[in-house]
């Protein structure tokens, strides 16, 4: 019996701890690039997308500096767990962390979703193995053997904690001033994309398609090259106006117009002819899985 405490000991530690790491990984663009297989989000920039649908209920102003203490917490809990130092106490703040999670997509999505992704099991893992009495094979169990002091372990302990702290607001700084420096006047007619979702397609009459929602902001005065869309493509504005030429039809869309487009039709023009005001741009592709969905060209 003890020689299976101790097996459930560290495969409750290797299962969460690797869970959050791999995630962690995912979002920094170690596993690969957005789109590859086996890659859930593959870039930050995808990440946040995500996270400002599971927190949908916040502002969206919050939602970075959460998503990177998230991130930091995920990395923090993982790694001590993993190694087996400060166990216990990293399996608590676990446990309360992926219960956050549960919730927050249980409100955003519908409890199908934590049920889904097993986010209450990982949670209820977590305080399982904060209730056992001892983790064999770990850093505190090495560091128990040689009698250190328990203030040593507590003072090391709040040093973590505020490293980790630092860390989240270092990281949300740089996240911001990344932004500042992408909306710099020498980059002011560069067009922007960003993701909203992401979803493969599988279900009946329905075979390996990939549905892409996605926000182009064009800056005042930006076009983009000629190219066209290998797939289903279709587009609603949510501010300013887009002039666009396709197949030689010319039209302006203005704020709240709507429209669809074949696959492979010629996009000659698409600009925002508005000298003074952006214009913001929903694109929904239906496309097939890992292709790309615009191709350039010169007509």
């Amino acid at each position: 019996m003890q020689v299976n405490s101790k097996l459930t000991s560290l495969y409750l530690r290797i299962a969460i701890g690797s869970a959050y790491l791999w995630e962690v990984a995912d979002r920094l663009e170690i596993l690969g690039a957005n789109g590859r297989p086996h890659v859930g989000w593959g870039d930050w920039a995808h990440f946040i997308a995500y996270a400002r649908q599971v927190m949908s209920f916040l502002p969206a102003g919050f939602v970075p500096f959460l998503a990177t203490m998230a991130t930091v917490g995920e990395a923090l809990f993982g790694l001590l767990i993993l190694i087996g130092l400060f166990t216990r106490i990293a399996a608590i703040g676990s446990g309360v962390l992926s219960l956050g999670f549960a919730f927050a997509m249980a409100v955003s999505f519908g409890i199908e979703s934590p049920l889904g992704y097993s986010v209450f099991t990982l949670s209820a893992a977590s305080f399982m193995l904060a209730t056992l009495p001892e983790y064999e094979w770990s850093i505190d169990k090495w560091l128990m053997r040689r009698a250190v002091n328990s203030r040593l372990l507590k003072n090391s302990l709040k040093s973590f904690l505020m490293a980790g702290l630092i860390l989240a607001f270092i990281s949300t700084g740089r996240l911001y001033a990344q932004k500042s420096r992408n909306q710099h006047p020498g980059d002011s007619k560069k067009i922007t994309e960003e993701y909203l979702i992401k979803k493969l397609l599988n279900e009946k009459g329905i075979s390996d398609r990939e549905v892409q929602m996605l926000v182009v902001n064009f800056p005042p005065g930006s076009s983009s090259p000629s190219h066209r869309h290998p797939c289903p493509t279709f587009g609603y504005v949510l501010e300013g106006q887009i002039e666009s030429k396709f197949e030689g039809k010319s039209h302006l869309y203005k704020q709240g117009d709507s429209f669809y487009e074949k696959p492979y039709g010629l996009h000659s023009v698409t600009r925002n002819n508005d000298s003074s005001n952006p214009a913001r741009l929903l694109v929904i592709f239906i496309a097939e899985r890992n292709k790309a969905t615009s191709i350039k060209t010169k007509q």
